[in-house]
């Protein structure tokens, strides 16, 4: 039987926090298993156990509907806890989906699974803890290379976003020598809204540029915030506005003082923490440009998703983004400002001719869909593991 964990999804919704990019995985994985007739489970202690497929599942998968008002949301909480008494532990021999990283440092777990000989298949966001362990927390590189020991030893497959992805852990498994289970590149998917959701595309009276993404310090928002001090110098009340989308993360001080201190830009700047996704489909669709000054991505789902929807991207040139956008998005090196600046500078104008030659472009796009992605998963689950779409071994011991 398949299974697929959701851990991190239900500690999300107990928080009631909004999705990232891992927890958006997390939960089109949970999606698919469940609409094969396979399940969700949850680590509890260093055990995996099942989750009924009744409510719960409903919540996370967003089958129903959690309603807003305070008794709704204390019956939710009520069903949510009861959901979670009483599990078992999946049964043995079971095929397990790791779609995000939130236990594979405990090798507890690890050796739990491999006793019941469960066999693990996961999914490797990236690997910037390794890479530029200065864009994360101090002591996320040791814990990374933790969880990437355990899945390169203990997993029967990797399932990774981008051949760069790919490249980064055939050189650390090299460098360290360990064993590369077989490894499957299935690009990240990406629905298009519903045309009826999405506001007209006009040039905005204000024009403005929109940042989406969790403010931390690989994002570069610093750069942009030092930009728009000069932008609203230069140009006045004619300054393009900056909607910045995303919670707060970690080590951004310097970010969140020019965010709450710098009164110059302030009438130029909007924050927003907790958009919902459809917020987020209304402000792309009329934004000037996507800018993604990051300097260090696994896949970069906000450039998909607004190269599908035929909005202008301004990016640094990273190789897992290029690797889908091609020559579409107009690149600009994290640290080049004079490049940045002029590049915006050009996109504001009502008639700019950079931007109207990469609208010119975007035609060409053709963005990753989910159905495909999943399409190679399960032929990768079939020829690795024997386990077929329904989730039945079809090859070999079941266990």
């Amino acid at each position: 039987m398949l299974f697929v964990d959701v851990s991190r999804l239900v500690r999300r919704h107990l928080g009631v926090i909004h999705h990232t990019g891992i927890d958006r995985v997390n939960l089109e994985y949970g999606r698919w298993v469940s609409g094969m007739g396979g399940s969700l489970c949850l680590r509890q202690g260093a055990e995996l156990k099942q989750l009924s497929q009744g409510v719960l599942a409903g919540l996370l998968l967003g089958v129903e509907q959690p309603g807003k008002s305070r008794r709704k949301r204390r019956h939710r909480l009520y069903l949510l806890l009861r959901s979670l008494l009483f599990r078992r532990p999946i049964p043995k021999g079971c095929t397990l989906l790791v779609s995000t990283h939130s236990w594979l440092a405990h090798e507890d777990t690890w050796r739990w699974l491999l006793k019941r000989n469960c066999k693990a298949v996961v999914f490797l966001h990236d690997l910037i803890p390794i890479q530029f362990p200065e864009y994360a927390h101090p002591r996320e590189k040791v814990l990374h290379e933790r969880r990437l020991d355990h899945t390169l030893r203990y997993s029967r497959g990797i399932i990774v976003n981008s051949s760069c992805t790919r490249s980064a852990v055939l050189a650390y498994a090299n460098r360290m020598g360990l064993p590369v289970p077989p490894i499957l590149v299935a690009a990240l998917g990406h629905e298009l809204p519903d045309p009826d959701s999405v506001p007209s595309k006009q040039n905005s009276a204000k024009p403005y540029f929109l940042i989406l993404g969790t403010i931390e310090p690989r994002k570069n928002h610093l750069l942009l915030l030092t930009l728009w001090r000069e932008l609203v110098k230069r140009h006045g009340e004619a300054a393009p506005r900056l909607i910045i989308v995303g919670r707060r993360g970690w080590e951004c001080e310097q970010v969140v003082d020019l965010l709450e201190r710098c009164e110059a830009i302030h009438p130029y700047l909007i924050e927003k923490n907790d958009a919902s996704d459809e917020e987020v489909v209304a402000l792309l669709a009329c934004a000037r440009a996507l800018l993604m000054p990051s300097y260090a991505e696994g896949f970069g789902m906000p450039v998909q998703e607004a190269l599908a929807m035929g909005i202008p991207v301004i990016s640094s040139p990273l190789p897992a983004i290029q690797e889908f956008a091609g020559e579409i998005p107009d690149y600009a090196e994290p640290h080049d400002g004079t490049r940045w600046l002029k590049l915006i500078e050009e996109y504001a104008k009502p008639h700019s001719p950079e931007r109207e030659a990469q609208l010119q472009r975007l035609p060409a796009f053709r963005h990753h869909t989910w159905p495909e992605h999943f399409e190679r998963v399960a032929a990768f689950l079939e020829a690795e593991i024997g386990c077929g779409e329904s989730g039945v071994t079809t090859s070999g011991s079941p266990g």
